[in-house]
């Protein structure tokens, strides 16, 4: 899944860990996903599928990926979400004083 380039910045600078494994934590469930540069944008793979076809998301399911940390995240998934591709973002401060975007909010189109 393709990482909006501005979250992408807000999240990481220009420090965008390329071919580095994040954790997603999927309810109970904590998956290593690779971010990989496709097109000159950051992308979510290795992994990623998983979530996909355990969720058997498809045409017209959302995703909303909230960033935990740089390489931490949390995923909610929702049947039919009713609004056009688009991302949502917000600044959190963290415990450790950093200022990160929080969500990402995506429908998914096959």
């Amino acid at each position: 899944m393709a990482i909006p380039n501005d979250y992408a910045y807000n999240l990481w600078g220009d420090k965008i860990p390329y071919y580095k494994t994040v954790e997603i934590r999927d309810g109970e469930n904590l998956r290593k996903v690779g971010i990989r540069k496709i097109n000159d944008g950051p992308v979510f793979t290795d992994g990623w599928i998983l979530l996909v076809r355990h969720h058997q998301l498809k045409y017209k399911d959302g995703v909303l990926i909230k960033a935990v940390s740089q390489l931490k995240f949390e995923v909610l998934c929702f049947k039919d979400l009713i609004c056009q591709n688009s991302y949502i973002t917000a600044q959190v401060e963290t415990e450790l004083g950093m200022s990160v975007s929080d969500f990402i909010l995506v429908q998914y189109s096959f």
